[in-house]
């Protein structure tokens, strides 16, 4: 006997997810996009449908009974004809049914949701939760304002409604606007060179961000933390034996969980980073070196959030309470919050600290770039300038 079941990609997702639908018939199942999209606390597993509650609940309820009849009707037809009920044959004749016959009658969403698996082998999972929150932003806008979100629509009216609409109602600042700007104009080029998009406006859409305050520990307020007895918290102290790694390393807390024994050669750590695939090699100092002999060569690396909730505690114990101010713009809008540094400290603090630290210590640019694996020497104009006073004597690394 046949059956019909809608089930969400990623069930326990806080963000839009997309359906699917499951269609079970003579022991076979047939899984099949419906290209539309819903945050689970909007799905009524019961029913299978969005809940009333949500705006927009009854178009895309609409879509998913249309797809539920159009893959009973093929399977019917198919039996009726006696046609070989493949898996292959269900879809094509279900994008006749719901007029998906051809790559044009796509919408932008479905080669969205096409470049996200396209991308999966090589891009990092951060990456793609990048992508995946642009979709959802630009999925929120399309409710919003009942504007729909199409290649031909991507004009500059679009760019000032989006931005616009990223400020007021995702209360996001300038350069976060300006990222999910650059991973659209990606995504867009991508569909222009498989024939997907046409129009060509979007090159002009404008993502410059400014230079975001460097938050970084000085070299006494480091070894404050590296020094804290933290004995009777083991927790705390792995967290802080971590981070304190990624200062006197440069190394990204991806690349940090992967090291192992066989990684460290000749007082070096050999390793292909996770983000740009690139082979980099880190030298070691006595306190990187303790921390990896500490741990028997496997660091305790545990989630990117607890990390950075641990160590706003660390940097509160350690007394890291000096004032900060950080200023952020929102259109023209300049914000500033004043908050003790602790506050601040993150696990990106740990590679801003090695780079920041090492500079002033008298390392050249080029020595840093090749340790840390930048590729970009602007990325390093803004360390620079920070560290632009005479260097004391001796090195951190």
């Amino acid at each position: 006997m046949a059956k019909v079941n809608f089930y969400l990609k990623n069930p326990t997702s806080k963000e839009d997810t997309l359906i699917y639908l499951y269609f079970s018939y003579d022991n076979k199942r047939f899984k099949y996009s419906t290209s539309e999209n819903v945050s689970p606390r909007y799905w009524n597993e019961a029913v299978q449908r969005v809940k009333k509650s949500f705006i927009g609940s009854s178009e895309i309820n609409s879509q998913l009974d249309r797809i539920e009849g159009g893959i009973k009707k093929v399977y019917r037809d198919a039996k009726t004809l006696g046609k070989n009920l493949s898996k292959e044959y269900l879809k094509e004749n279900l994008d006749i049914a719901l007029e998906r016959t051809s790559k044009s009658s796509m919408g932008l969403f479905d080669h969205f949701n096409e470049f996200l698996e396209v991308q999966k082998p090589f891009k990092t999972l951060r990456t793609l939760q990048k992508y995946s929150t642009l979709q959802n932003h630009l999925l929120q806008f399309q409710r919003k304002y009942k504007h729909e979100v199409s290649f031909e629509k991507m004009d500059s009216q679009f760019y000032e409604r989006f931005t616009s609409f990223c400020i007021d109602e995702l209360d996001l600042v300038n350069n976060s606007i300006a990222k999910y700007i650059k991973t659209l104009k990606s995504f867009l080029q991508w569909a222009t060179e498989r024939g997907y998009n046409t129009n060509l406006s979007f090159k002009k859409f404008k993502a410059k961000e400014r230079d975001a305050d460097i938050i970084y520990l000085t070299e006494n307020e480091l070894f404050k933390l590296y020094d804290l007895d933290l004995s009777d918290n083991l927790p705390l102290e792995a967290v802080r034996d971590v981070f304190c790694f990624g200062c006197f390393t440069g190394l990204r807390f991806s690349d940090i969980k992967k090291i192992k024994q066989e990684n460290i050669k000749a007082g070096e750590i050999n390793i292909v980073s996770e983000k740009t695939t690139e082979k980099i090699r880190v030298p070691l100092n006595q306190y990187s070196e303790a921390i990896l002999k500490k741990y028997n060569y496997s660091l305790p690396v545990i989630s990117n959030q607890k990390t950075n909730e641990h160590l706003k505690i660390l940097g509160k114990q350690g007394e890291i309470i000096e004032p900060i101010i950080m200023t952020r713009f929102q259109g023209v809008e300049e914000i500033q919050v004043t908050k003790p540094k602790y506050e601040f400290i993150g696990t990106h603090t740990a590679r801003r600290t090695f780079v920041t630290l090492s500079l002033e210590k008298g390392m050249r640019p080029e020595v840093v770039m090749s340790i840390t694996g930048h590729k970009e020497y602007n990325t390093f104009k803004k360390y620079i300038k920070l560290t632009s006073k005479d260097p004391p004597a001796g090195l951190l690394v």
